[in-house]
């Protein structure tokens, strides 16, 4: 075995972009998993399109802390909301889905 090598490095060398039907594809079942799931669809709905600080949306949601780190961190990872300024706004993703779900 060559010492040289980098097996690691090597492999995300050889890793490739999806092509647009597995983005596409990966994008549904993000959509899905949003809207299958009430707590994820509850906190779009109070979100909005103003937007909200993360104290009133705690409080709003009902969420225990552990519950709301959790959707939030997948909604901003998998880019349906966003932080600035202090408040969560929805994105345009967000916008989009929160007018097919809510």
């Amino acid at each position: 075995m060559d010492e040289n090598i980098d097996e690691l490095e090597d492999y995300f060398c050889k890793k490739v972009e999806p092509t647009e039907g597995e983005a596409i594809k990966l994008e549904h079942v993000m959509m899905e998993k949003v809207s299958i799931n009430p707590a994820r669809r509850k906190l779009l709905r109070i979100i909005g399109i103003f937007g909200k600080d993360e104290q009133k949306l705690k409080e709003d949601s009902g969420l225990n802390d552990f519950f709301f780190k959790f959707h939030m961190d997948f909604l901003l990872k998998e880019g349906f909301l966003k932080f600035e300024d202090g408040m969560y706004h929805l994105t345009d993703t967000g916008i989009a889905m929160h007018d097919s779900v809510c």
